[in-house]
């Protein structure tokens, strides 16, 4: 090994300096240890080596005798020994420096051999030599690895700050369905430790590359025969999203990107779904967009699973199609990256007032606000309001927000008031009655002032951001609105101005600037194609996402092959051709999410 090796050869230097015979006989005993030691004559050697350390003297000789006999005694399956006589040399030569390392160096080998991974690690801390970074390096990976518990791996962070069991931890915590995962702490791994995860997917070796992607939109089309569904289909928003794939397929043509688009009609049918992916041509798909509603979504769910052919869900946020499948994708960020980076922002930002409200409008909403509301309530943050309110009903937010009620007065004035009146009524006054029962009452917000710090909008749908925000903009207090931008839209039923005037947050949900060159071009695309200006629709789909997945993901494929998903994980964020940035190193809805504002009637990004 090295690093006997290495003792060994300042030892035979020391030795030749020596000239008695007494050392020469020493000398003598030493070699033919060290030969036994060589030959794997482990306890031979073992023996051999005490008898010089059991001389009574202070000298390089008996010191190195010492360490070769503890090396020996780990060799012979003795590592309790070996431990305790590398222990008794640290105390018998507390000077000896230039061994330090390499005693530190097998005290840390044996210890994490022995399970003590808290004293290994401390061992190997103690070394300063940066010949040794190799074989440290080498003992944690082995050892370390060997870890299933997560919360020891925690405890061994805490205090020993090292970014192998940063990796294992964050492997470990990646492993966890993406509905459950802690990404707040794997955030904090890969900012702290600078880790970038590795995708590993079962039953993918590589990710094969080729001249043409076949790619499947699967849409409810509705397709009819006669004139009027003609009509109606053409003005229907599946068409328009498939407006704008093609034009993507024009502009990935024109960069040397073939792609081959294939339509399918879902209707709102699993059972027709099933019927289309039962034919056996549909397994050399390299990538299925779609479809909208939850019957054929599971159906491709499964399909793409049992064949390993990656999907995007192009409208929804809802996590769980992710869920042990690693080929399903959402183009939008789920309901728990949302309230991930909503809670970030109100950790930072909105302490001032830490009481929270949180509204949102179904069953599909209520996972962002109750992780919202365990984020925040883990900073101290009291959620005074957690209510589900449907679309139909939005109003009612405003009206809580801005309908008074009557209350009592506060006491001194009524027993003041009582007392006037007590006084008229011992003066012998007949009308002393001068306060009714209403006297005796006051208005106020139903919501009183100052008793809400923010807003959170779990939801989408625009009826409950509009009703939050009118609420707010007509209280005298301040209340913050946190919610996301997907809602936003040219078509909006709320003005810039009001939005800008509340300090509206958004959490950005592909956020487009609409000051892009390609959104310039691709409205010139669209304009001159269709002899029409492409519609920005706030819930489904429309031209500008068909467009964004189709000139994005073309361009993923074409440089990371048909199993993109392994490039993707190597990376933080890829640019999107409409949209800004996608990020799926660490699930795959895209957790790119900006912090927004609105700025003289642009929405912008904002740091603040």
């Amino acid at each position: 090994m090295i690093i006997k090796t290495r003792c060994f050869i300042v030892l035979t230097f020391l030795l030749f300096v020596g000239s008695s015979a007494f050392a020469q006989d020493i000398k003598s005993m030493f070699d033919e240890a060290k030969a036994l030691l060589d030959r794997d004559q482990y306890a031979l050697a073992m023996g051999r080596f005490k008898q010089i350390t059991a001389l009574d003297q202070d000298n390089d000789l008996v010191r190195y005798a010492g360490f070769y006999e503890a090396i020996s005694a780990y060799h012979s399956g003795d590592a309790a020994m070996a431990q305790q006589l590398f222990t008794q040399l640290e105390e018998k030569y507390p000077n000896w420096l230039e061994s330090a390392n390499e005693i530190n160096f097998w005290q840390a080998k044996i210890a994490l051999e022995s399970g003590e991974l808290e004293a290994g690690l401390s061992h190997l801390a103690s070394i300063n030599d940066n010949n040794f970074k190799e074989e440290i390096e080498a003992l944690k990976i082995e050892h370390i690895a060997k870890v299933n518990d997560r919360d020891q791996l925690k405890s061994l962070l805490k205090d020993h700050p090292d970014p192998i069991i940063a990796s294992n931890l964050l492997t470990s915590l990646l492993s966890d369905n993406v509905m459950d995962r802690n990404f707040v702490l794997i955030d904090s791994l890969i900012t702290t430790f600078k880790i970038n995860p590795e995708a590993n997917i079962d039953g993918v070796d590589f990710s094969p590359k080729k001249d043409v992607y076949n790619i499947g939109l699967f849409f409810p089309f509705q397709y009819g025969s006669d004139s009027i569904s003609l009509v109606r289909m053409m003005n229907d928003w599946p068409v328009r999203f498939l407006q704008g794939m093609k034009l993507g397929l024009e502009k990935l043509a024109e960069e040397n990107i073939n792609i081959n688009l294939m339509t399918f009609d879902t209707k709102t049918s699993a059972t027709t779904t099933r019927a289309i992916l039962a034919d056996p041509k549909l397994k050399e798909l390299d990538l299925i967009v779609g479809p909208a509603y939850p019957g054929p979504i599971g159906e491709v769910v499964r399909f793409s699973k049992e064949n390993k052919i990656n999907f995007i869900n192009p409208l929804s946020s809802n996590g769980e199609i992710l869920i042990d499948n690693p080929f399903a994708f959402l183009y939008y960020p789920s309901n728990e990256s949302l309230a991930i980076s909503a809670a970030e922002y109100a950790r930072k930002y909105l302490t001032k007032n830490k009481n929270v409200a949180i509204f949102y409008a179904s069953e599909a909403d209520k996972p962002r606000a109750q992780l919202y509301r365990k984020l925040i309530e883990k900073d101290t943050f009291n959620v005074v309001i957690e209510q589900m309110v449907r679309p139909n009903e939005s109003a009612k937010i405003q009206q809580m927000l801005v309908e008074k009620i009557k209350v009592d007065k506060d006491s001194a004035r009524r027993a003041r008031m009582i007392a006037e009146m007590d006084s008229l009524l011992n003066a012998g006054v007949k009308k002393w009655e001068k306060y009714s029962g209403d006297d005796f009452l006051e208005e106020k917000l139903g919501i009183m002032p100052d008793s809400i710090g923010h807003i959170f909008i779990a939801s989408d749908i625009p009826s409950l951001s509009a009703s939050v925000i009118s609420g707010i903009d007509a209280r005298e207090d301040t209340i913050y609105y946190v919610g996301s931008s997907r809602w936003l839209s040219s078509e909006q039923s709320i003005s810039f101005q009001q939005l800008e005037r509340v300090e509206a947050v958004f959490t950005g949900s592909n956020w487009i600037d609409y000051d892009k060159a390609s959104v310039t071009e691709f409205r010139e695309r669209y304009l001159n194609k269709f002899s029409a200006v492409p519609r920005k629709e706030d819930r489904l789909g429309d031209a500008y996402i068909g467009y964004d997945i189709m000139v994005t993901y073309g361009r993923l494929l074409n440089q990371y092959g048909k199993y993109f998903q392994l490039g993707l994980k190597t990376v933080e964020t890829v640019p999107g051709e409409l949209t800004e940035r996608f990020s799926y190193q660490l699930s795959n809805d895209n957790r790119y999410t900006p912090i927004l504002r609105m700025v003289d009637s642009k929405v912008k990004k904002s740091n603040n």
